[in-house]
């Protein structure tokens, strides 16, 4: 069977009558067969080509009759490739790339993120010249780590490894307050940072100097980093804490009755792009207009492997749409609709980070627009943390 390998095999099939006579001819000239099969009244064996030949020649002699089937194996492959050469420089090409990108970062893959964004993270990372497409056994990872931890007060913690070519990187965020001893001198307070009326104060350090029911300005502290103490002195802290009050922001938004719009006139053409790690390349792009106003769409996809290992290879298409101006009129129904629509998305916006505690909405009209203006009435957390500097203080 070993010169079956090189020189490939055939399949024999003959009536299953004359079986004993096709054995009986393999046995006594040494010719090996196997993968015996039976169907149909027919037997068929499989045997090395070349004693496929010798075994045709002296079933032709006995009178037995037979059907071959096509060599197979090596030779039937080395066939198959010279009909197709475009296969094998594609495997060739494949291997060649494969062992070129193996000491490239294919993937970064954040885990611990929770309040930083992973796009934050990442940028991070491109600070330090990695990311997707670096060669990473040139990186000093212990370095990397130590230098993103120095230049940012976001992260506590970042471990940054190489799982075959995905860069997995593992981080601990920054606790609020936890951020280890301040300077000698540098003390804070909490100060309002815009006006609005108290409905509670949460003081993890310092002293609170306002409580539920104060009107607070902007600029005036909440929570004080100096506290009085028994004896009538003064000591100082680095004030922490949350002050929730409830705050008052007017939104307008206006819906004119008439203005230009440019809408799609069905004219477009597209390019398209193949980038892989971090190089692009502008594939081909078809014929469309000219000139004129447009609108561009970008999409892009990144290339998974069986719907399921992600590569480093992007396909993008960038779509130009033609437009031309055109004036449109609304009826004062449709200008209202718009302006309250247009309120709606500046209201949830406005109210982002805190709690809704009431609206006001007003509608008016113009001789040109509608206009929609609402009073919101929104409790957040309006206290920031402002430093200051006392000489020859001794901390707490």
């Amino acid at each position: 069977m070993n010169g079956a390998v090189f020189h490939g095999m055939r399949r024999i099939r003959f009536d299953s009558e004359r079986r004993g006579e096709v054995f009986d001819q393999a046995f006594r000239y040494g010719i090996r067969v196997w993968g015996e099969r039976e169907r149909d009244g027919k037997t068929e064996i499989r045997c090395g080509a070349r004693d496929a030949v010798r075994l045709s020649a002296l079933l032709t002699e006995r009178g037995v009759p037979y059907e071959t089937g096509e060599t197979e194996g090596l030779p039937a492959l080395l066939r198959f490739c010279r009909r197709r050469p475009g296969i094998v420089l594609g495997c060739l090409l494949s291997a060649i790339w494969m062992i070129w990108s193996a000491g490239l970062v294919w993937d970064v893959r954040i885990e611990g993120s929770r309040n930083v964004a992973d796009e934050r993270i990442l940028a991070y990372l491109e600070d330090e010249g990695f990311g997707i497409g670096t060669r990473f056994r040139k990186i000093d990872f212990d370095q990397m780590q130590a230098d993103i931890l120095a230049a940012q007060n976001e992260l506590a913690f970042i471990s940054v490894y190489m799982d075959g070519t995905v860069a997995r990187v593992q981080v601990w965020e920054m606790i609020p307050g936890s951020s280890g001893k301040h300077p000698e001198g540098v003390y804070a307070n909490v100060v309002a940072v815009e006006d609005g009326v108290i409905e509670e104060v949460r003081v993890r350090e310092g002293m609170a100097v306002v409580k539920a029911g104060d009107v607070i300005r902007a600029g005036e502290a909440a929570v004080s980093g100096a506290v009085a103490k028994k004896d009538g002195g003064v000591r100082f802290e680095y004030a922490e804490g949350e002050v929730l009050a409830t705050t008052v922001r007017t939104l307008t938004a206006e819906a004119p009755f008439e203005r230009v719009e440019y809408r799609p006139t069905g004219e477009e053409k597209r390019a398209f792009f193949l980038k892989i790690f971090k190089k692009s390349v502008k594939l081909f792009e078809n014929s469309g207009f000219d000139s004129g106003y447009c609108d561009t769409i970008d999409t892009i996809g990144k290339v998974c492997l069986f719907g399921r290992i992600p590569l480093p290879v992007w396909c993008g298409t960038i779509i130009t749409r033609e437009t031309a101006p055109l004036t449109v009129t609304l009826t004062r129904e449709e200008a209202e609709a718009e302006a309250l629509a247009g309120l709606r998305r500046m209201i949830r916006e406005a109210a982002k980070g805190g709690e809704l505690a009431g609206r006001q909405i007003r509608v008016t009209f113009t001789e040109d627009a509608c206009r929609a203006e609402a009073a919101l009435y929104v409790t957040r957390d309006i206290g920031r943390t402002v430093e200051f500097t006392v000489s020859g203080v001794p901390e707490s």
